[in-house]
């Protein structure tokens, strides 16, 4: 399955620190790539370099949203706390095998209810956009803990206690220990 975020309403002023983390969220849990409605030079190239060192094709583009919604061949699902719980649609939803995911900065336009197959809740409660696409991708996809990009120059190994990365730096692997003690 193929898995796509569309990040809609975000606010360069504003939103620069959770967008951040919509698009490194959308890339670690196993999206293809993240499309924005806004043009924001800065968050794209802090994307795009976080990509460079860990790996991966994940892209990041800006698009007019309205016709991604209308085009998209795939199933698109919009989270919201308003829809219908995710364990009532995750195996209608696991059945496609294109995935377009919509998350608003803002209140998003009402249109985006109607333009989406689905509107699909995490939970009923209150929480951050980046909380409802990491459970969504977990539970879709399942790959947070197994996902590996060959070409990454950085790469953690994971311990019991302090931290180890592996770092290959014009093909030069060296590891790097950081004791938090």
């Amino acid at each position: 399955m193929e898995v796509y975020v569309l990040r809609l309403g975000h606010r360069p002023e504003r939103d620069k620190r959770i967008s951040t983390h919509v698009a490194l969220t959308a890339r670690a849990f196993g999206a293809r790539g993240i499309y924005f409605d806004t043009f924001d030079k800065n968050l794209f190239e802090s994307v795009r370099k976080v990509v460079k060192s860990w790996g991966g094709d994940f892209f990041i583009e800006f698009v007019e949203w309205k016709k991604l919604l209308r085009e998209f061949e795939g199933l698109k699902v919009h989270l919201t706390m308003y829809g219908i719980p995710l364990p009532q649609k995750i195996e209608e939803i696991k059945k496609f095998e294109k995935v377009l995911v919509v998350v608003g900065a803002e209140k998003v336009p009402g249109e985006v209810y109607y333009l989406c197959d689905m509107n699909i809740s995490i939970g009923l409660q209150p929480h951050s956009e980046v909380a409802a696409l990491a459970v969504f991708l977990e539970k879709v996809l399942q790959k947070v803990f197994t996902l590996e990009f060959s070409d990454a120059k950085v790469k953690v190994i994971p311990c019991e206690r302090g931290k180890k990365v592996i770092k290959n730096v014009d093909g030069k692997r060296e590891e790097v220990f950081d004791s938090v003690f």
